[in-house]
């Protein structure tokens, strides 16, 4: 499965306003709501969140990529959001975040649609070039483009 196949324009928020980490996932699993794409939201959250507390999804360079498996999750998804402030996000470099992509996967996918989905997109996010587009974007689809 392609990153392109799993984000869409309505999941994208170049203005997010959120001042925790928390508030993050919460508004990008609404993302994810909007869509039909959850049974529960309150369920997604909290298995977003319960990941969080295992290890950081804070890569470093302003980008966290915060993930969460849950029966609660209809089909694999991705929401991208561009923080209208920097937060902390307790990131690897110690710095604040301001670009995040958030995976939702469900249980029962949890092995190869997981990782090819979370390679894909790290490893595009270690491009310089590629992070300073998603930094400049105007419109949804650029972001789409940008990352599909």
């Amino acid at each position: 499965m392609k990153v392109l196949e799993v984000l869409h324009m309505d999941r994208v928020d170049l203005a997010l306003e959120a001042a925790t980490k928390e508030e993050t996932i919460q508004e990008m699993a609404h993302l994810f709501s909007k869509g039909a794409l959850l049974t529960d939201e309150e369920a997604f959250v909290s298995a977003v969140l319960e990941r969080e507390v295992h290890s950081t999804t804070g890569v470093g360079n302003g980008i966290a990529i915060p993930h969460g498996k849950s029966m609660a999750v209809k089909e694999p998804a991705i929401a991208f959001a561009r923080l209208k402030q920097e937060i902390e996000w307790q990131a690897l470099d110690e710095k604040p975040v301001s670009l995040v992509v958030m995976l939702a996967i469900p249980e029962g996918e949890q092995g190869n649609t997981h990782l090819s989905i979370l390679s894909e997109i790290a490893v595009k996010l270690m491009d310089e070039e590629l992070v300073m587009k998603l930094r400049e974007a105007t419109s949804a689809a650029e972001i789409v483009d940008i990352l599909g």
